[in-house]
């Protein structure tokens, strides 16, 4: 009944901040494609929208994962965000995802942003996009998703226990805005949210472990990733903590403070 509880009321929470986007501040040259399908099932978990400035220039790539809390939140949240970045030279690729509980986990997540990138990759240059200079964000819980899906570069094994195809990519950089970087934390209301968002007996899973930064060795191999966050931040100490873990792991990074893109 809790579980449910805290479903509707990330959803109430996703569509309240719907409404606060100050859709004046777009800027009507940059090119919004919208509703594409990176797998042929139709679902709406599975579309990405693509924001970007033409001007027959190959341009950087941006993989951009929305958040919350793994279980609920859509691309259009992120869409002046999106649309901030393109206006700086990006082509910024906005990813929905299957939100978790009760039917899907964070594992399906993971796997949804491998498919989505699969995509980007195989169809960026009809959209002047550089597949060879990629950088990817994640907000929240879509900085968790980001980091894995880093990690799915460099780790053949971690490909393997998710049964993943091998990569013919790698990424430049990561960003991290307001990331919910330590949801491992042991407390009643964490381990509440992870039992919504992971498969039963998730502890015993290899998958899980890779998910513990802090004890995930090929975190060192991290390309130069940027921490945001703000006063507003609620999650801000876990940025602070994913900071430490970063400098333990000697990856290059920066502490930024942002304003909210809304």
């Amino acid at each position: 009944m809790i579980n449910n509880f805290m479903k509707k009321m990330s959803e109430k929470t996703y569509l309240k901040d719907l409404d606060r986007i100050d859709t004046s501040k777009f800027d009507c040259t940059i090119k919004a494609v919208k509703d594409i399908s990176y797998i042929n099932d139709y679902s709406i978990e599975h579309k990405l929208d693509i924001h970007y400035k033409s001007n027959q220039e190959y341009k950087p790539i941006i993989v951009n994962i929305h958040g919350g809390g793994f279980i609920s939140g859509y691309k259009e949240m992120d869409s002046l965000f999106a649309n901030y970045l393109a206006q700086r030279g990006f082509v910024v690729f906005n990813v929905n995802y299957r939100l978790a509980y009760p039917t899907y986990n964070v594992f399906d997540q993971i796997e949804d942003i491998s498919n989505a990138v699969k995509w980007i990759v195989s169809n960026a240059e009809k959209y002047e996009a550089n597949p060879k200079e990629m950088y990817i964000a994640g907000h929240s819980a879509g900085g968790v998703l980001a980091i894995a899906e880093s990690l799915l570069c460099l780790d053949k094994k971690m490909r393997d226990d998710f049964n993943l195809d091998e990569r013919n990519y790698t990424y430049n950089g990561i960003i991290l805005d307001c990331g919910a970087m330590h949801f491992y934390v042991n407390n009643l209301a964490y381990w509440g949210m992870r039992n919504m968002v992971f498969p039963k007996g998730y502890k015993k899973m290899a998958k899980y472990h890779y998910l513990i930064f802090e004890n995930n060795r090929k975190l060192s191999t991290l390309p130069k990733t940027v921490l945001l966050t703000n006063e507003k931040d609620e999650l801000r100490t876990m940025t602070y903590y994913f900071k430490k873990v970063l400098d333990d792991y000697q990856v290059d990074n920066k502490l930024d403070y942002a304003t909210i893109f809304l």
